[in-house]
């Protein structure tokens, strides 16, 4: 039981220790911490350099769109709010409360999440808020009871989303109903008629 609890805290020193040397020095990557805190607050952690939060907000709003600390953490937000969704059990959207930025070599959006049902068996996540920074992305961990403690990424190859189904204590990914249809082989039955259809004339 000891060892299980020291598990969780010693998980996320190592990660937070990673993303301190990774995520504030190079704006291509990102960290995104789902967790509970003491007081049993279910609160979202999003980490990355300073100079990825000021390139995207420039891209987003043009240069000099900002003059102080604060129209720029107004910005980042409202950047954050436009980009970022979480839905739980495929129709549960969750709200964010009391967001903030931290600015620093490494800036931080914190947000308390609102909405959680009891039971979740399903999550989408999508992070947008770097998309158009070249190679963007963004390492997510849930650390939360009876979740598995994995670590997913976010890229351009799954337009930076995360969908997943909890089932017996392990993640899965949903299968695509669509490839199991037999309209995914139309494009290779066309393509083969057509060249045997060329091949019979040929050797008229």
């Amino acid at each position: 039981m000891l060892c299980k609890k020291l598990v969780l805290p010693l998980f996320l020193t190592v990660f937070l220790l990673v993303s301190n040397v990774l995520f504030a020095h190079n704006p291509d990557f990102s960290s995104i911490i789902i967790s509970k805190t003491e007081n049993g607050q279910i609160v979202i952690q999003l980490n990355s350099s300073l100079t990825a939060f000021q390139q995207e907000v420039n891209y987003v709003n043009g240069e000099g769109a900002y003059a102080s600390p604060e129209e720029f953490q107004d910005l980042v937000l409202q950047l954050f709010e436009s980009r970022f969704a979480i839905v739980l059990n495929e129709n549960i959207t969750l709200q964010f409360k009391n967001s903030q930025v931290f600015l620093g070599h490494e800036t931080k959006i914190v947000s308390e999440l609102i909405g959680l049902p009891e039971e979740i068996n399903h999550i989408y996540l999508k992070n947008e808020l770097f998309k158009d920074l070249y190679n963007s992305q963004s390492v997510v961990v849930f650390l939360l009871d009876r979740f598995p403690k994995e670590k997913f990424t976010l890229q351009r190859d799954n337009q930076h989303e995360l969908n997943l189904t909890l089932k017996e204590g392990k993640w899965e990914a949903p299968i695509d109903k669509r490839d199991n249809t037999p309209l995914k082989y139309l494009p290779f039955l066309i393509t083969l008629i057509i060249g045997g259809f060329l091949l019979f004339v040929s050797r008229k």
